[in-house]
């Protein structure tokens, strides 16, 4: 346990040193990520205002809090998931320049070797296309499950904030909204099969 805490202190380290040679990022919180470092799910974003510490604890009225009460809905638990982001900073993953962008890919790789979730959640195309290594359509992929490396299933839907967006501004008929909803019940029928 004392190694895999030492691995993740590496990680806070490296992104610690990420940024440093322009602009404000440097200047930015590292939000490595936040909730059960040994659940079955992985949500990863490209959305700072997913949380605000490593546990669970998001803003009121934040893409995070919105995300949360959608799962506590759904039945899927706080100790089945960890969230993550593509930037592990206050700021965007675009914000960082090429070589780093390349840097903060492999932290997320060594992140998912330490966490060994059984499904990850691209909340976006940004980061599927990143997690994939290729374009994403996510008008055509969003809602399926795929067979990512190691035997884990990666699961493509949209960016929280543009759903808790698409839902300010169309209601909670917003066609967005009811996707992502229907995407969160399809994710619990798969952490039924694996609850087993």
């Amino acid at each position: 346990m004392e190694e895999i805490d030492n691995f993740w202190e590496e990680i806070k380290f490296e992104i610690g040193i990420l940024g440093k040679t322009y602009g404000d990022i440097a200047e930015r919180k590292v939000l490595v990520g936040s909730g059960n470092r040994e659940g079955k799910i992985l949500f990863i974003g490209d959305d700072p205002d997913l949380y605000q510490n490593e546990d669970l604890k998001v803003a009121p009225s934040s893409s995070g809090e919105f995300l949360i009460k959608l799962c506590d809905i759904e039945g899927i638990e706080p100790e089945n998931y960890y969230i993550t982001t593509l930037a592990k900073r206050d700021c965007k993953f675009s914000e960082f320049m090429d070589e780093e962008k390349e840097q903060l890919k492999e932290l997320l790789n060594m992140q998912i070797a330490l966490i060994k979730p059984k499904i990850i959640v691209a909340l976006g195309a940004e980061v599927a296309e990143n997690l994939l290594g290729r374009d994403v359509k996510l008008g055509e992929e969003r809602g399926k499950i795929l067979e990512w490396i190691g035997g884990i299933k990666l699961f493509i839907t949209y960016d929280v904030n543009f759903v808790k967006k698409s839902r300010n501004e169309d209601g909670k008929k917003s066609r967005a909204a009811l996707e992502f909803w229907n995407d969160l019940k399809i994710l619990k029928q798969e952490l039924d099969k694996i609850d087993g």
